[in-house]
């Protein structure tokens, strides 16, 4: 049975968040996005997920 509603929503304990590792070379061909926006939503993914308890690999 599919859940909907609350218990639809995902919750740190049902939820894991993986990073890649960020290099400086991967953003020199990179053209969609400047590559400090993409720097600082990576650290802001960072810190929500520290924020909430969600485990960060």
């Amino acid at each position: 049975m599919p859940k909907t509603g609350l218990p639809a929503l995902l919750r740190p304990e049902d939820s894991i968040v993986v990073l890649i590792d960020h290099q400086p070379y991967q953003f020199a061909n990179l053209h969609s996005h400047e590559p400090t926006m993409i720097t600082n939503n990576v650290i802001g993914l960072a810190k929500g997920a520290k924020v909430f308890d969600v485990p960060t690999i």
